[in-house]
């Protein structure tokens, strides 16, 4: 891969973590904290005045200079003239320090102003906004070398490609690229050997606005998102409080919110009332290219993609299966420990599977013993029948909730996926056809049973629905308003609850846990990692 120049920002980065700069260089990573935050802020304050001019010295702010002897190019925070000398000053957020990337930042600039004026400049600052003081850069022979040394590695990092290791010490801690990065779980994986700590929170904590009410019509105001029917308000909510929107059925949406929402990077879902996915509004595409490329290759590899479909279906089977080992401490019931043996049995063949189609063979039969007995993890006093899976359309209640759910769930998933900058339509196992998301459908098949199914099962079996919920005509089985909006209660009480971690350790809600498995996926498709290992709750 090549760019036209190295931004100079960039450049310091490789000192501090080469991977960091690998991130924002190579794949574009646009991830931010407050700590990036607080600094855009400031330097929007120092913007509002261009130039400054008081006695004994002048300053210009915001100049663009680019190398063509350095192949690199940056925005100069300050250009300071005094008593007949010219240097720049960089602006750094945090107090004082001595910090040797500083260093060669302000080093960058210096060459970037010597090249434009074609004179030596011999010295520069940096100045810390928290200590509100400036530090002396003297430009040495030694620093230059540095720089020059720096530039070098980073251009070497970009035409090699490679993801350079994980730092995995102090400076990850407040780094904006963590969660992507994720440098304890990459060795651990690699390695085994240190348990890694819990993760920062991701940036997406899953708040969403789910709105059913036919009718119903979504606008903005004052930085606000009004729901409202008949001209009469149903909700208010600031928009700062939502991560994304689900609308089903006849539902409309103003153009100015769905210009503001593309602006706060919040996506739009569309579902039918019979719980059919349509799509979604999403804002930019992700940047990494690399990754999508990766991915397309790897869809090519027939050895790869039998490899990954397996982890697929052993997670999917294995989690049915505990699922029902989990019910079965309680009701004792000789059906489900047969159906937990024949599935232990089937999982244990998958690894020999030599062909999708046999994959295919092995988890339609272990799908079949397990819904087989769905029926008998339910109350015995429920007033619901369920004899199998059914769909397109769903012809009874729980095939209902089920299809509803998983639609709920394929959301949650292409939400991450695009968030990584994997392309939900290129899967591994699921057939690539026309207008199917392939990849987020072989994601879902490990955590179906862990989260819909059980949502579903809660939902009945403790009320939350009930047959006056859903009407049935002509062969197809549709949930009411009230219905769907229980069985979404239930997923999102569901996808929030916290586990336990299996490999890790730690504790993360299971739509944290989904955004893992998309990363650890992008990290296999760019062989930073060898394996996929699939979600396998205990």
């Amino acid at each position: 891969m090549s760019i036209v120049k190295l931004p100079v920002s960039a450049v310091a980065e490789v000192l501090y973590c080469p991977r960091n700069f690998y991130y924002r260089i190579v794949e574009q990573a646009e991830d931010y904290n407050h700590h990036v935050l607080e600094g855009r802020k400031q330097e929007e304050r120092r913007e509002q005045r261009l130039n400054v001019n008081r006695e004994g010295y002048k300053q210009s702010r915001k100049i663009f200079l680019d190398s063509d002897f350095y192949n690199i190019a940056g925005t100069l925070d300050v250009i300071e003239e005094k008593d007949g000398m010219i240097y720049p000053i960089e602006y750094k957020k945090g107090p004082l320090r001595n910090n040797v990337n500083d260093d060669v930042q302000v080093c960058c600039q210096a060459l970037l102003l010597e090249e434009h004026l074609n004179k030596d400049i011999s010295k520069g600052y940096v100045f810390y906004v928290e200590s509100a003081k400036r530090r002396v850069v003297v430009l040495s022979q030694d620093l230059r070398e540095l720089t020059i040394q720096t530039i070098q590695r980073a251009k070497e990092i970009i035409e090699k490609g490679e993801i350079p290791q994980p730092v995995n010490d102090q400076r990850c801690h407040g780094c904006s690229l963590i969660e992507r990065c994720l440098p304890e779980e990459t060795k651990y994986l690699k390695e085994g050997n240190q348990k890694p700590r819990k993760p920062v929170p991701s940036v997406n904590l899953g708040r969403v606005l789910y709105v059913d009410t036919p009718g119903a019509y979504l606008r903005k105001k004052d930085g606000r998102i009004l729901v409202t029917k008949d001209k009469e308000t149903i909700r208010d909510i600031p928009l700062t409080a939502i991560d994304q929107i689900v609308l089903v059925g006849t539902v409309n949406i103003s153009g100015p919110l769905l210009q503001e929402l593309l602006r706060n990077s919040i996506p739009v879902h569309f579902a039918t009332t019979y719980g059919n996915y349509l799509g979604w509004l999403n804002p930019t595409f992700n940047k990494n290219s690399l990754l999508r490329l990766a991915q397309a290759r790897a869809v090519d590899n027939e050895n790869l993609r039998l490899v990954l479909a397996k982890a697929f279906v052993r997670g999917k089977l294995s989690n049915m299966r505990t699922l029902l080992l989990r019910y079965n401490r309680n009701l004792r019931n000789e059906q489900i420990s047969y159906v937990t043996t024949q599935l232990n049995k089937i999982i244990m063949k998958v690894e020999s599977a030599d062909s999708l189609e046999e994959l295919l063979g092995y988890e339609g039969n272990g799908s079949r013993e397990y819904f087989s007995i769905l029926h008998l993890l339910l109350k015995k006093d429920n007033e619901f029948y369920f004899s199998g899976r059914n769909r397109r359309p769903p012809r009874d209640p729980i095939n209902a909730m089920l299809s509803y759910g998983y639609s709920l769930l394929c959301k949650d998933v292409v939400n991450e996926l695009m968030r990584v900058g994997l392309d939900p339509y290129l899967g591994f196992y699921h057939s690539n056809i026309y207008g199917r998301p392939a990849l987020a459908l072989d994601i879902m098949e490990e955590f179906r049973s862990i989260i819909v199914d059980s949502a579903v099962l809660t939902a009945i079996n403790t009320g939350m629905v009930n047959q006056a919920d859903f009407r049935q005509e002509f062969g197809k089985c549709e949930m009411s308003e009230k219905g769907r909006k229980a069985l979404f209660q239930a997923y999102r009480n569901r996808i929030n609850e916290e586990i336990t971690h299996p490999i890790f350790g730690y504790k993360l809600n299971y739509r944290r846990n989904i955004e893992l498995q998309v990363r650890f996926m992008a990290k296999v498709l760019t062989k930073e990692l060898n394996e996929y290992k699939p979600f396998l709750v205990r």
